[in-house]
């Protein structure tokens, strides 16, 4: 199998393990960079997370169940939450008002 090919299909497989267990990793992807470089393996860039997430993650390499009746969040729902925090911050700032 070519590296190309293998470091998505290795992304992949993770992205599928990871949801298994109530894991999303958002930025979970080849590594653009490293994909395309001549000499060294691609890599797969994990990315950033929520502490929740890096809490299902750690459950999930203790061995623990995964936390079944609270799903993981989509991504783009952090997203939204995270630019309505900000959009509230921003406008209390601009208030003249602590956040």
């Amino acid at each position: 199998m070519s590296q190309p090919k293998e470091v998505e299909t290795v992304t992949t497989d993770l992205r599928e393990a990871l949801a298994r267990v109530g894991v999303v990793l958002p930025s979970l992807r080849p590594d653009p960079v490293s994909y395309e470089h001549r000499y060294l393996p691609p890599l797969v860039e994990l990315g950033r997370c929520t502490m929740d997430v890096a809490r299902r993650l750690t459950r999930a390499l203790d061995g623990s169940p995964p936390e079944l009746a609270e799903p993981a969040p989509h991504p783009q729902d952090t997203v939204a939450e995270r630019l309505s925090v900000a959009t509230a911050y921003a406008n209390a700032r601009s208030r003249g008002e602590r956040a």
